[in-house]
């Protein structure tokens, strides 16, 4: 069986704005905007992977990814929205907002003034804002989206991954990350509070248990579940007997287990 299996990729988002569709953060563009990007990212938030689909309506809010009190050009910078839950919206990318602005400051005017913004209209990336997008990384250790970062020395894609056995966030191990890389994507998750007690998902483990209770015969509906793990994880067993989704998911479930116990004996022990 591929180990591999018990490894997730977690995407980049890259929305594909359309030619006759004017986006942007207010009124109807606003709401093209949204509409778009819960598309791109199939309803989830795009920190957390949380799910933004309600009964009868989408939970998910238009996130600007540098913050737009520090330049209007930002409010309706098209590339520089993304969606996100409320909770990682309004509560945990505004811790450190304030200094994170301070740092930003002195780069504010150079990027004005190499701007030559088309607003609304804008549907890429301009140099200007690529900058500023890079700075902002470098110096705020955030991976923002729509459209993911890359290390401004190694020249490598900022990826996480879901280590299913390990019920955890990591940086991919698919990529040779240098020791600021690392600095970054562990700020990152920690940022988000990814793996911290109390805003972890359960979701995999909901999933694995109902599908232990169906002997493996899984449901292969989406969005049933509260975290895009579970979709990457369904879509790494398709094409796997029943028999060998429930060892996969008996392992996942005894492993996650000892991780409890070990947690609460760690606890005991502080």
């Amino acid at each position: 069986m591929d180990e591999n299996i018990y490894i997730l990729d977690m995407p980049d988002f890259a929305p594909v704005y359309l030619e006759n569709v004017r986006y942007g953060y207010y009124g109807k563009r606003g709401v093209e905007l949204k509409e778009l990007l819960l598309k791109t990212s199939m309803f989830h938030c795009m920190y957390c992977f949380a799910s933004l689909k309600g009964d009868r309506m989408d939970l998910g809010e238009i996130e600007h990814s540098i913050e737009k009190t520090l330049s209007n050009f930002l409010t309706e910078c098209v590339p520089n929205m993304a969606i996100a839950c409320k909770n990682c919206n309004q509560s945990l990318k505004r811790a450190g907002e304030k200094k994170r602005k301070e740092k930003m400051m002195p780069y504010m005017k150079k990027f004005e003034k190499a701007l030559n913004c088309k607003g609304t209209g804008c549907k890429s990336i301009c140099d200007a804002y690529a900058g500023l997008r890079k700075q902002y990384g470098k110096l705020n250790k955030l991976i923002l989206q729509p459209f993911g970062m890359v290390g401004e020395v190694s020249g490598l894609e900022y990826r996480i991954q879901y280590d299913v056995l390990n019920a955890e966030f990591i940086p991919s191990k698919k990529y040779n990350y240098d020791a600021s890389d690392m600095d970054i994507l562990e700020h990152h998750i920690r940022q988000f509070k990814l793996n911290d007690d109390g805003y972890k998902t359960e979701a995999l483990m909901e999933f694995v248990e109902d599908t232990i209770e169906a002997e493996g015969k899984y449901s292969k509906y989406k969005n049933r579940y509260s975290n895009y793990i579970v979709d990457l994880f369904v879509e790494k067993m398709k094409g796997y007997p029943a028999e060998d989704v429930l060892k996969i998911c008996e392992k996942i479930y005894i492993n996650y287990q000892f991780l409890h116990i070990n947690r609460r004996e760690n606890v005991q022990q502080a």
